[in-house]
């Protein structure tokens, strides 16, 4: 039993790779310095850094609330209220005050210029008048006023002779026919002149006639005069047209046969 009992030993010799925690040989100066850098550092942290802590706020609720009125009087009674109790007050519109139109009325008086009315001054008139007083007849008698007399003259049937004429039926108007015409010198009689004569005449760019043809009555007295008479007629020239046909009538008129009044 004595041989099997452990007796413990001091160890006086470390190994090198153990620290010695229990040396009491350490100097107290580096510790010091130690402790009071690292209290400094503190210090300054606590009085630089600031921490913010934002608490939350609580959103408002989006809604709102409509309020319909009625277009009665109580309802335009709340409405005017509504105005002007709101946070919004109602703008002042001049167009709807009632003193407006009185206000108006006397800017517009006082602009308009007041201008004296006109008055004509009448001038005298001549003691002695131009007029010659009325002749009143006598009661029961008739009154007619004098009318002038007028001499006509008779114009002298010998120096009228008939005479044709030109009036325009198609193709040709009233302004392009001639205004002198040649004269006539075959007999006119009363189953010429009472006819009824129509010609298709065709005419060259000079305004001759080249051509005539009877429309009626081709082989009745007096066609071929009018016919020949008809090529001396000189109608107005139109060099831009080109020949064309037109028809034309004739009829005849008194003419006188000498004198100023002669054609």
């Amino acid at each position: 039993m004595a041989g099997g009992m452990i007796k413990s030993r001091s160890v006086t010799d470390l190994p090198e790779h153990l620290f010695p925690w229990r040396s009491g040989s350490r100097p107290l100066l580096p510790g010091l310095i130690a402790s009071a850098v690292g209290a400094v550092i503190f210090l300054i942290l606590i009085f630089t850094v600031r921490i913010r802590v934002a608490t939350l706020e609580r959103p408002a609720s989006r809604k709102a609330a409509v309020i319909y009125l009625r277009d009665d009087a109580q309802g335009r009674a709340l409405s005017l209220r509504a105005r002007e109790g709101g946070p919004f007050p109602s703008r002042f519109e001049p167009s709807q005050w009632e003193g407006m139109a009185a206000l108006e009325a006397t800017m517009l008086e006082a602009a308009v210029l007041q201008s004296q009315p006109y008055v004509p001054a009448l001038p005298e008139l001549p003691p002695e008048t131009l007029v010659k007083p009325l002749e009143i007849a006598a009661k029961g008698a008739r009154y007619f006023p004098e009318h002038p007399s007028v001499t006509v003259r008779a114009q002298d049937p010998v120096r009228l002779k008939l005479a044709p004429v030109l009036y325009p039926l198609a193709g040709i108007s009233a302004e392009n026919l001639p205004a002198a015409l040649p004269v006539f010198e075959s007999t006119v009689t009363g189953s010429v002149s009472s006819a009824s004569w129509r010609f298709l005449v065709r005419l060259t760019p000079e305004g001759t006639v080249a051509e005539c043809v009877s429309l009626e009555k081709g082989d009745e007295a007096g066609t071929r005069e009018l016919e020949s008479w008809l090529h001396r007629v000189q109608f107005k020239p139109k060099p831009a047209h080109p020949s064309g046909w037109v028809a034309i009538g004739i009829g005849f008129i008194n003419q006188a046969t000498d004198g100023t009044d002669a054609r």
